[in-house]
């Protein structure tokens, strides 16, 4: 028996049909970065709203037919959506592989029933959570004949906190603050217990026919110190009245209390919302650049980022900067950008092609690129150089490429003083004015071109002219004006062309689309 069991588990584990539900399962119902997620979240609070709505409507109408079926629906969807928690709760055939190779290396005999044990552990833990408890209850309202049940219909209304993270954040104001929150019922009890004694003993002896009992003197005390005051209860001793002035400036001292505690927690938790908010947005980029520092050179690089179309998302520690790059609607979330946990939430392993260190401080960009390299050995690192002597220390570090910004403003000074009418025409053409531009036009793995000659992509009718070629495998090598009846075309070369912006699409789509001698 035990061997079937574990050769089952191992079974299980080897199908990827199961892997794959169980994944899927998991993205809907508890993974927040998923897009199922949002989906499903979206029409779980439209389906709870809905049956509140109907219960609600129940109550002095008599249910329509398709409203009882609606609701039927509603009630198996939260059914289902139970089960499928407590299926992704944990991984049986995981636990019972884990015990099985766990009694291997210690040269023991498996048993089942240990595991099972831990099992039913497990899944007991789900069921009897508080949320899991909520889910039950909410489908409780559904067994009419039973009346009482229907007040269950509130803990429907308390799914919604599943679904809205929202209000889970807000939530955590209240944990997190415990302390604070705790003191502050202290102070509460002691002014209202306080009050109420004093009331109660010079107006409860019969003087206050609206205090008849200590719960009175209480209500009055509460009343009285949330600054509400219904009058029904008004104190005619002199005793009782200067015990009221008391009690209304401690309970001014309470609230002023309470909001500085409620204000200060909730604008923490506002930045951390905020920040969480644009790194699940950068879980949804593909092939984004990250820009370490949005200071000068940061900005210029954004802007330029913007005009071709590429996504990219800055980190910056200083929040009043962040400020004026979300102002331009940029991607930015705060941080120090030489933080491993920070780089690797915003997807620097897999989703980022390249990373820019753009600090004003070597020694920060040098954390940034070990930090980068670390985390992903294959990612393009390009490095600001803020003085000569960095260069071949970041170089070393791991950066692909090292920029120097005062090396080259002094280059380009010196180019326009001694050729000031080339410059500008190059210029015009690099920043995309209104005549020609600058581009790459890359031969792609399926184009029909590869293994011709360089003259058979008829680059001259449309009106480009052909800078030079790059092959994408091998960036070091430029290959400056190739003479066309001799240069071969190869995979992944990148054509450095000028013309129209339009020519130029026109050229890529020639490219794609026709054969050799088509032009």
């Amino acid at each position: 028996m035990n061997t079937f069991i574990v050769n089952l588990a191992y079974h299980i584990e080897a199908s990827k049909k199961y892997r794959k539900l169980k994944k899927f399962t998991y993205s809907v119902l508890e993974d927040d970065s998923s897009r199922y997620k949002k989906y499903f979240d979206f029409f779980m609070i439209f389906l709870v709203l809905s049956t509140v709505a109907i219960l609600i409507y129940e109550v002095n109408h008599k249910l329509l037919p398709w409203l009882d079926s609606y609701e039927t629906f509603a009630i198996i969807v939260f059914i289902v959506e139970w089960l499928g928690r407590l299926w992704v709760s944990s991984d049986i055939h995981n636990q019972i592989i884990k015990d099985y190779e766990n009694s291997q290396l210690l040269d023991k005999t498996y048993k089942f029933s240990k595991s099972f044990k831990t099992i039913v552990q497990k899944k007991l833990d789900f069921i009897f959570s508080p949320m899991s408890i909520i889910d039950l209850l909410a489908i409780l309202p559904y067994y009419r004949p039973l009346r009482i049940l229907r007040i269950f219909l509130i803990f429907r209304l308390f799914k919604i906190l599943r679904y809205t993270n929202l209000i889970n954040q807000f939530s955590r104001v209240f944990v997190e603050k415990r302390f604070e929150f705790f003191t502050l019922m202290i102070m509460f009890s002691m002014a209202v217990i306080f009050a109420s004694t004093i009331i109660f003993i010079y107006e409860g002896a019969g003087l206050n026919k609206n205090i008849n009992n200590f719960f009175d003197a209480v209500y009055w005390s509460v009343i009285t110190i949330s600054t509400v005051g219904y009058g029904d209860v008004t104190p005619i001793t002199m005793e009782g009245r200067l015990a009221t002035l008391f009690l209304v400036l401690g309970g001014f001292s309470v609230i002023a209390f309470f909001t500085s505690i409620v204000t200060t927690a909730l604008t923490e938790r506002m930045t951390i919302i905020k920040e969480e908010k644009t790194i699940s947005e950068a879980n949804r980029l593909k092939e984004f650049i990250i820009i370490c520092g949005f200071g000068r050179v940061g900005k210029v690089l954004s802007d330029e980022l913007v005009k071709i179309n590429q996504k990219f998302i800055i980190i910056d520690p200083d929040e009043s900067i962040l400020e004026y790059a979300k102002s331009k609607n940029y991607l930015a979330v705060k941080g120090d950008a030489t933080n491993v946990s920070l780089l690797d939430d915003v997807g620097i392993r897999s989703r980022a092609t390249s990373i820019v260190a753009t600090t004003n401080s070597d020694a920060v960009n040098l954390s940034i690129i070990l930090a980068s390299r670390s985390l992903n050995p294959d990612i393009n690192i390009i490095a600001r150089a803020n003085n000569l002597q960095s260069k071949n220390k970041l170089t070393i570090a791991g950066a692909d490429e090292v920029v120097i910004s005062n090396e080259i403003a002094a280059l380009v000074a010196s180019e326009y003083i001694g050729q000031s009418v080339a410059f500008e025409a190059i210029d015009d053409i690099l920043l995309e004015s209104e005549g020609a531009t600058m581009d790459e036009v890359e031969i792609l793995e399926n184009s029909a071109f590869i293994g011709h000659p360089l003259n058979s992509i008829g680059i001259s009718g449309f009106n480009l002219t052909l800078i030079g070629i790059i092959n994408a495998d091998n960036r070091k090598e430029f290959k400056f004006n190739p003479k066309k009846d001799e240069y071969v075309i190869q995979s992944k070369d990148i054509l450095i062309v000028i013309g129209y912006k339009a020519a130029i699409a026109d050229f890529r789509i020639h490219l794609l689309s026709n054969k050799p001698g088509a032009f």
